[in-house]
């Protein structure tokens, strides 16, 4: 039998690129609308996220309903943490400690998010993960690395560093947690609810940080008409498609693939976020961006690949038949739900275990 993925893995690993590289886009707002203070971008982003989400949630009221308080409670308080905590942590992790220390510090995502996904699924044997991951880890710190801002002469190091930690855990915990519940809730309610439910939570927390916009460094995008046009087009499409779209995508892709290839594939944004930036300004990338570029590539598809091969019979095995055929999903992807699977058979390898 052939090592080919299945289609269920190949959409699920398309959209969580997708959701990547449109998270990656978002990394151009802050120059797109300088010298305009970042906090309202980030109100403004929201907003208009807000505002979609409460236009899907008109429209689907019955799925709205069949969701349920609890589950509601959920999808919002993971628009807070995922949104807003992971960005409000990371811009203060790259004012105590400089921007270099907090974007290396987010080399960590992928890292965490494997661990603990492996930990808890079983989906490869530990000594498996060693290289992929050490291939991410070194590519994000080699692209920080490279970076042409560093620490200020009077920054704190130690609370940059405990911030981004805490950055880190608050978008780890809501790839984690999104995936777990969309297995959950479905099929009580589609993707567009869950992400306008998301959504929700996002807008209602950005509006904490309107005092942060007031007295942060920067000018207002009101102070003339030609800067709030600007700011108002960028505001619109980092919602639609960093927002919205992104995180359509990734709730397509948390249905199909387990967390342990999600935490590679999410090293792709920092890649994709440094391509992005170096069409705006123009210019090729430095020997730190495309050899790290370059590895998180290779550690991505190494992980796709090694997860591919361990829920697919060793070549030379023929499929048992007839009487011999075990129960379905026993050998891995069988076209049941995806995120659902039996035990291993004694010898074989390790299949995505339950959730």
């Amino acid at each position: 039998m052939t090592g080919r993925a299945p289609r269920t893995y190949v959409v699920g690993l398309l959209a969580a690129l997708m959701a990547t590289a449109l998270w990656g886009f978002t990394f151009l707002g802050p120059a797109a609308v300088a010298p305009v203070n970042v906090y309202y971008l980030v109100v403004g982003r929201y907003a208009v996220f807000g505002v979609m989400s409460l236009a899907v949630l008109a429209a689907h009221r019955g799925g709205l309903r069949r969701l349920g308080t609890r589950n509601l409670l959920l999808a919002l308080h993971l628009g807070v943490v995922g949104y807003i905590g992971f960005y409000l942590l990371l811009s203060l992790s790259a004012q105590a400690g400089g921007g270099v220390l907090a974007s290396t510090l987010t080399g960590l995502i992928p890292l965490l998010v494997t661990l603990v996904s492996n930990a808890t699924e079983k989906v490869l044997p530990w000594r498996r993960l060693v290289l992929p991951v050490a291939a991410i880890s070194a590519g994000l710190l080699l692209v920080n690395g490279g970076a042409p801002h560093g620490r200020t002469g009077d920054g704190d190091v130690t609370t940059g560093v405990v911030l981004g930690f805490l950055a880190c855990v608050a978008w780890s915990y809501f790839v984690i947690v999104n995936r777990v519940a969309l297995n959950r809730v479905r099929p009580a309610a589609g993707n567009a609810t869950w992400t306008a439910c998301i959504g929700l939570g996002a807008f209602g927390a950005s509006l904490f940080l309107l005092p942060l916009a007031r007295s942060g460094d920067g000018p207002s995008p009101f102070s003339d008409a030609g800067t709030l046009s600007s700011f108002l087009l960028w505001c619109v499409a980092l919602a639609v498609l960093g927002s919205w779209c992104a995180t359509w995508f990734w709730n397509i892709a948390s249905k199909r693939l387990p967390a342990t290839v999600m935490g590679p594939v999410i090293g792709m944004e920092a890649v994709f976020g440094a391509a992005f930036n170096l069409v705006w300004e123009g210019r090729a990338p430095t020997f730190h961006e495309l050899w790290g570029g370059l590895l998180v590539i290779a550690g991505v598809l190494l992980g796709s690949y090694l997860f591919n091969r361990a829920n697919t019979p060793d070549d030379g095995h023929r499929p048992p038949t007839g009487e011999e055929a075990p129960a379905a999903g026993a050998t891995g992807w069988s076209g049941e739900e995806p995120g659902t699977h039996a035990p291993a058979r004694s010898g074989g390898r390790l299949p995505p275990g339950k959730r």
